[in-house]
């Protein structure tokens, strides 16, 4: 799984660039829609999408915009993209570990200064990371899914179902595997299947019972799933089929001229096991229910305000030291499981965009404007190639220019 939220940083950012030609009169609604139809028609040749789900809100209580655009998959049978339609969260739902972790805490079931050896002493190594440091990215852990053994897997065992110590055991230091250390901010999703495993030891009950208790029923997601391993046909019947497109190597590949990943390109992820995310993010919902969630968590609606507070404290992307906010001079920076960063026209905004073999899920919270913005779509496109951004900034000047108006 790349880092989605980093192919939007590395970018153009979210830069209003997408040219849609729209008639005055169009209503807001028309005008969101006929924006999809543009991107879509724009970016399919690129990108290798099918079809564009959005959804809009103006507060807990709406209005709200939901809008689609083309079709599920490639097979001319294919149905539209509709309300009943699923997307791979991808890393968007690391928000449900660090939920789970801050409510145990504020159970007093745990801490996140604990450090990782006291919940799991299996891993010496690591023993003084504290739970803290998974969250926001400043372990130094290696990332597991960047390398030979996890896209080996991906090509030759597509529906197995890992478990959460098989993948973590991929970037664990041992004879066989080395993996280079690193310092400050870096992005790795070994760190929340860390925090999955702690927290199933600290509960004393499955990470998929703890997201399913805590978060789906309570609040009311009822187009959320989160499954340990395979889901069930209900589900899948339900999700788009998604393609992936990247030939750029994995990032434990020096001097690559040939990717690991070559022999799934262009494979339909759609019945693929996404066990392999796990609690890095191996959620999958729909822009309506993402957008539900994460205004819970935005208003602070899930955790206590203690908690709510730890939850936003970032740090620098750029150094991986605490920074009270982003600034001109460091404009990106990671709470746990959030991104924050300075985008473009928009100024410094909430965001994450989580991407996983053949989904992307993209949302930017503007919280002076009480406003959020959630675009999904199927595929992992080539390197650089991705301006599902574009999509949100283009949605965002709709509603801003129809709300001057």
């Amino acid at each position: 799984m790349k880092n989605g939220m980093l192919s939007v940083l590395l970018g153009a950012g979210i830069a209003l660039a997408a040219n849609v030609s729209l008639a005055a009169e169009s209503t807001q609604v028309e005008k969101v829609q006929a924006a999809l139809t543009a991107w879509l028609a724009a970016r399919a040749p690129i990108e290798e999408v099918t079809g564009i789900a959005a959804y809009i809100s103006f507060g807990d209580a709406g209005p709200a915009i939901e809008a689609f655009a083309g079709k599920v998959g490639r097979d001319p049978g294919a149905g539209p993209v509709g309300q009943d339609t699923l997307y791979q969260m991808g890393s968007t739902s690391k928000s449900f570990v660090v939920a789970v972790i801050l409510k145990l805490e504020a159970a007093g079931k745990l801490s996140i200064d604990d450090p990782l050896g006291k919940w799991l002493p299996e891993y010496p190594a690591w023993k003084d990371v504290t739970i803290r440091r998974l969250l926001n990215m400043t372990s130094g852990i290696p990332n597991y899914s960047e390398t030979e053994w996890m896209s080996r897997a991906w090509a030759d065992q597509p529906k197995r179902d890992f478990t959460m110590k098989e993948l973590v055991a991929a970037a664990y230091p041992s004879t066989t595997s080395r993996l280079p250390k690193n310092s400050g901010y870096f992005y790795s999703n070994t760190n929340y299947v860390l925090a999955g495993e702690i927290a199933e030891k600290a509960a004393g009950k499955s990470y998929r019972d703890l997201v399913h208790d805590l978060i789906i029923e309570p609040h009311g997601l009822y187009s959320t799933f989160y499954e340990a391993g395979t889901y069930p046909e209900s589900v899948i019947n339900r999700l788009s089929h998604g393609y992936f497109e990247n030939q750029a190597c994995a990032d434990y590949q020096p001097g690559c001229k040939e990717s690991w990943n070559l022999s799934i390109m262009g494979r339909d992820m759609r019945e693929a096991s996404t066990s392999w995310a796990q609690a890095a993010g191996g959620a999958i919902s729909s822009a309506r229910d993402v957008d539900r969630w994460m205004r819970a968590v935005f208003h602070g609606k899930v955790v206590p305000p203690k908690q709510q507070q730890e939850w936003m404290q970032l740090v620098s992307m750029k150094t991986g030291e605490p920074i009270a906010a982003v600034s001109a001079d460091d404009p990106a920076g990671f709470s746990l499981g959030l991104g924050n960063r300075i985008l473009g026209p928009m100024g410094a905004q909430w965001f994450y965009q989580g991407e996983t073999l053949g989904y992307r899920t993209l949302y930017v919270w503007i919280a002076a404007e009480d406003l959020m913005i959630t675009v999904q779509t199927n595929s992992q496109p080539p390197e650089g190639t991705s301006r599902l951004n574009e999509a949100v900034a283009t949605l965002y000047q709709i509603v801003k220019t129809s709300k001057a108006d």
